[in-house]
């Protein structure tokens, strides 16, 4: 059975791509994100960023604790002409994401004691509920 452990997770919607990525190059601390978005109506990585490893978004080309096609399905969940960032993290990231995130004209943030398995669905309600 997979530990539980406290985490902070952040799904935040933008109009654009430029935006999300503004937003993540300003994060700082420990965490795990993705910039989302449709490519051709398909769920897309725009870019990710894993900052001390915690690896629960996946990189690219495998890797990562969260399967890459679970982030795509929370990806699905955008509009067409929405991007979307999402950061996961311990706790002691809360404030610097609060002040980085400014741009996103919707921000989900849950605390949660979670499995890699419940964080994919928190991502995936956290989309739903911007919609």
């Amino acid at each position: 059975m997979a530990e539980k452990k406290p985490m902070v997770v952040y799904a935040a919607s933008y109009e654009s791509v430029s935006a999300a990525l503004a937003d993540m190059d300003e994060m700082i601390g420990t965490y795990d994100a993705a910039v989302i978005d449709k490519e051709n109506g398909k769920p897309h990585i725009v870019k990710r960023m894993d900052r001390a490893r915690i690896r629960v978004i996946p990189e690219m080309f495998g890797g990562g604790t969260l399967p890459r096609k679970e982030l795509k399905e929370a990806a699905a969940e955008l509009t067409a002409n929405q991007a979307g960032l999402i950061a996961v993290g311990e706790p002691t990231i809360e404030k610097a994401l609060d002040q980085a995130l400014t741009t996103a004209d919707k921000v989900v943030k849950r605390t949660v004691d979670a499995t890699t398995d419940e964080i994919t669905s928190e991502l995936q309600e956290a989309f739903k509920a911007q919609g």
